[in-house]
C-alpha cells in the first residue's frame, strides 16, 4: 500500500480584489501559511487529538509552490474531484492585502503519490 503524506501548495503570489493588485507573498510569510495549512488538516481532518495528544504521529510533508492563489484555487478544485479534502487556509492582514481582505494563500491535503498525479505532481517543490 502506498504511503500517504502531507502536500502542502503555497501561493507565491495572492491576488487582492480591491483594488485588483498581485501581492508578492515574502518566504518568512509563506512558510508561515503552510504551518498554519498543516496545523488546520492534523486538526480538524484527523482530529484534535492527533496534532494536541499522544496519537501525534510523523508524516513525509511535501512543500510545493504555486504561482499563485488562483493556481491554488484550480488545485482545490481539482483536489476536491478527486475526493480527496484539503484544508484551505485564508490569511487576513490589513497592512499587507487591504482593510477587510481574506486572501487563500495555502493549502494541504493527505494523500498518496498516485491520488495527486496530475494534480500536484507538476508543481515546484518550495524554494527550488
Amino acid at each position: 500500500m502506498e504511503e500517504q503524506r502531507i502536500y502542502v501548495v503555497v501561493a507565491g503570489t495572492v491576488q487582492v480584489p480591491a483594488p485588483r493588485r498581485s501581492v508578492v507573498q515574502p518566504p518568512g510569510r509563506q512558510i508561515a501559511q503552510a504551518c498554519h495549512a498543516v496545523s488546520k488538516l492534523r486538526h480538524v481532518v484527523a482530529g484534535p487529538e492527533i496534532q494536541y495528544g499522544i496519537q501525534f504521529e510523523p508524516m513525509t510533508t511535501i512543500v510545493l509552490q504555486a504561482r499563485d492563489s488562483a493556481e491554488l484555487s484550480h488545485i482545490q478544485i481539482l483536489l476536491l474531484k478527486k475526493k480527496l479534502t484539503p484544508a484551505v487556509f485564508f490569511d487576513t492582514n490589513d497592512s499587507v492585502y487591504g482593510p477587510g481582505a481574506t486572501v487563500m494563500t495555502a493549502l494541504a491535503v493527505f494523500a498518496t503519490k498516485k491520488q495527486i498525479e496530475n494534480i500536484l505532481d507538476y508543481l515546484p517543490l518550495w524554494g527550488t
